[in-house]
């Protein structure tokens, strides 16, 4: 494959039949599609520090999960399935990995694509994913957010202008979407990728964050402690455990407030099932399940009601991670 279909400059820095081993090894030096997904916080099994970690070539204990072990091997299995029937959704050609590239201005700038496609006479990314049929909802409208960076991520280092996302959800639907080049969050992902090398060549660790990720990651670096006791700062130690003390409370207030809604709903609702203002229906309340759900809609029509509260969770994350950095 020659570098003059890619725009950007991009070349192969490992061909697509290399051995596990060297993979691993060109990885370390730098960037990838899946990397830049969990140094955004898009990831919930993996955390920026654990990136770091494994960036700095330090030791990271592997999460010991059958579940999720074999989901990433069907996954890698399902494939070609998956790139099938792409092509049959489509009618777009499919083609292989060409390999891990790697941008010779930014050589820390590293991606593997899953698969290629040819549309008009054009070049684009096809980033392909397994799910279960309870991510379904997350992929009706648009990819989630950490496809959409990670298919960002692959058209800034081919120089490409499109791609597709395909996922097979279940087993049983197969969704595809194109997605088209944004300059703006390719900007923001190499800002956000740059600041976090600039960590790994000085050795200086990410902050933690809140991430459930995070906190596993360090249970398992400490799973065996070899001492008992422990001298801290004391400014640091009270900061946050006032902090926790704190979050728990509001949690307790949110619990109390949010059972006292469900509560006023029910009884509103009384001996029906289906509520409705301003002609739409508001909620569905199902007693044998103690269940209330919600129609976005009509609650988007109450000009008393904060939109934000409403919009789709991908759009306030994506949001949350590019005003954070």
């Amino acid at each position: 494959m020659t570098t003059a279909i890619y725009p950007s400059g991009a070349v192969v820095a490992l061909e697509a039949d290399a051995s596990r081993e060297e993979w691993h090894a060109v990885r370390k030096t730098g960037i990838g599609g899946s990397d830049i997904v969990a140094i955004c916080g898009l990831n919930q099994w993996t955390s920026p520090l654990e990136i770091w970690l494994k960036k700095t070539g330090q030791p990271v204990p592997r999460r010991i999960d059958e579940v999720l072990d074999e989901a990433a091997e069907m996954g890698h299995e399902l494939e070609p399935f998956v790139a099938s029937r792409f092509t049959k959704k489509t009618g777009l050609p499919i083609f292989e990995n060409p390999g891990t590239l790697r941008l010779p201005e930014i050589p820390w700038a590293l991606v593997n694509l899953d698969r290629t496609t040819k549309e008009a006479g054009l070049p684009g990314v096809v980033e392909i994913k397994t799910r279960s049929s309870y991510a379904l909802n997350d992929w009706i409208d648009e990819p989630p957010v950490d496809v959409q960076v990670q298919t960002q991520w692959q058209m800034l280092l081919t120089g490409w202008s499109f791609g597709y996302a395909a996922a097979s959800i279940g087993g049983q639907r197969t969704i595809v979407h194109r997605i088209e080049r944004d300059e703006k969050l390719i900007d923001d992902l190499l800002a956000i990728a740059a600041e976090f090398w600039g960590r790994v060549t000085t050795g200086v660790q990410p902050p933690l964050d809140g991430s459930h990720a995070t906190g596993q990651l360090l249970d398992r670096i400490h799973a065996k402690p070899g001492r008992k006791d422990v001298i801290a700062d004391a400014a640091e130690v009270e900061k946050w455990l006032n902090i926790r003390h704190t979050a728990q409370e509001q949690m307790q207030a949110a619990d109390i407030a949010l059972t006292e809604a469900d509560n006023h709903l029910k009884a509103m609702a009384g001996d029906g099932t289906d509520v409705y203002i301003r002609g739409e229906l508001a909620y569905t309340w199902r007693p044998r399940l103690g269940q209330i759900s919600w129609k976005t809609a009509a609650l988007e029509a109450n000009p008393d009601i904060d939109p934000e509260d409403y919009r789709g969770e991908n759009t306030r994350v994506l949001n949350i991670v590019m005003e954070n950095q």
